[in-house]
């Protein structure tokens, strides 16, 4: 007597099936081991069987049987065979069709992957060998600046700045760029200043000194000078919400929001109400000394892209030191910079076609860019 391996099974095929899978015989194989073998694809099926050409033809029972979930099997009739060969019911998450389907579609992304992959190292990176580099405190360097100023009608432009890392070690680093002229622009135009990828203090310093030129403001200082430039540079807003906002800051972070607070005129700490989970207490952020505050202010002007201007006016005098220090932080020029102003080393692509006559002056333009010193 067979073993009742089919027992609250409730079998159905999707249509004729080879061999000695006739109707006939499947149905007195599946009674005698316990099992309910049904003509009709009711809702009480709980197994249907089929062949590939069936599944990929999508033929009405199996279509019918993707739109019930997967708590109905879709499987291949070799299950049914196997598990009257070996008297038990096999795995069906082994011959199940979805399953094969899943592969297939997973092996179909890949491809797309690998081929867009490609495509991109012909003007970008090829996704296929870099990824997005990530420092140590988790802050990824994939940045967006952005720039609406009505006065030049410059609406909706952006900047995406990259510093990608070598999936193959040792590790080598890229720096790269893409620019949206205005939103919804399907057309970027894509700036790589290295030809080719090298070693991570020389990408890196390209990073901060495109970020310098593009927005005014040096990258030690992102988060003290936030949203203190004119609308006519691209404007940085960092992380928020206790996300990483990265190494190399002036000061340490809430120092940086404190000073920042300072030279826009917003009360400080900023107040703001307390939810029930936080026991409806108001909570506030630590408060420095007005000197510190007035020294780190005229420290930042100091390190700034050198034009002078104030934005809170007079300030207290810095010790000696403090001004020493903030005269070494002209960066040298970048490797390969041409000695006429106007000339670019920065490899850009529009689509396919290069950009020309890009200038290193003025945010507006794309730019060769000069080493930050370590």
């Amino acid at each position: 007597m067979p073993r009742q391996i089919f027992k609250n099974k409730s079998i159905a095929i999707a249509g004729p099936l080879p061999g000695q899978l006739t109707t006939e015989n499947l149905e007195r194989w599946t009674t005698i081991r316990k099992g309910n073998f049904s003509n009709d694809f009711d809702e009480d099926v709980t197994h249907l069987l089929c062949t590939r050409e069936q599944f990929n033809k999508r033929v009405p029972r199996v279509k019918d049987a993707l739109k019930r979930g997967k708590r109905l099997h879709i499987l291949h009739y070799d299950w049914f065979e196997f598990s009257i060969f070996q008297e038990k019911s096999q795995p069906e998450r082994e011959y199940s069709m979805r399953n094969l389907l899943a592969k297939h579609n997973a092996a179909k992304r890949e491809e797309a992957r690998i081929e867009k992959g490609k495509r991109d190292g012909e003007k970008f990176v090829n996704t296929n060998l870099f990824h997005i580099y990530t420092d140590r405190e988790f802050f990824q360097y994939q940045i967006e600046l952005n720039r609406d100023d009505p006065e030049s009608g410059e609406l909706g432009q952006k900047y995406t700045l990259c510093l990608w890392e070598s999936d193959a070690k040792p590790h080598l680093y890229w720096f790269t760029a893409k620019f949206l002229r205005r939103k919804g622009n399907s057309q970027p135009s894509y700036h790589r200043v290295s030809p080719h990828s090298g070693k991570w203090r020389v990408e890196m310093n390209y990073f901060m000194e495109f970020f310098r030129i593009k927005t005014g403001i040096e990258w030690e200082d992102r988060v003290t000078k936030m949203s203190t430039m004119p609308s006519s540079y691209f404007q940085y807003a960092p992380p928020v919400r206790g996300k990483p906002v990265g190494r190399r800051l002036r000061f340490d972070y809430d120092y940086c929001r404190q000073v920042n607070a300072e030279m826009r005129g917003l009360p400080w700490p900023p107040v703001r109400e307390a939810s029930p989970a936080e026991g409806g207490v108001t909570r506030n952020f630590p408060i420095a000394s007005k000197e510190r505050i007035e020294v780190a202010i005229t420290e930042t002007m100091n390190d700034s892209t050198g034009s002078g201007n104030h934005l809170l006016g007079e300030t207290h005098s810095i010790s000696q030191d403090i001004s020493d220090a903030s005269a070494t932080m002209s960066p040298p020029t970048l490797r390969g910079q041409n000695s006429s102003p106007g000339q670019s080393s920065c490899t850009s692509f529009e689509g396919s076609q290069p950009e020309t006559d890009l200038q290193l002056s003025s945010p507006n333009s794309i730019s060769d860019v000069k080493h930050v010193e370590e």
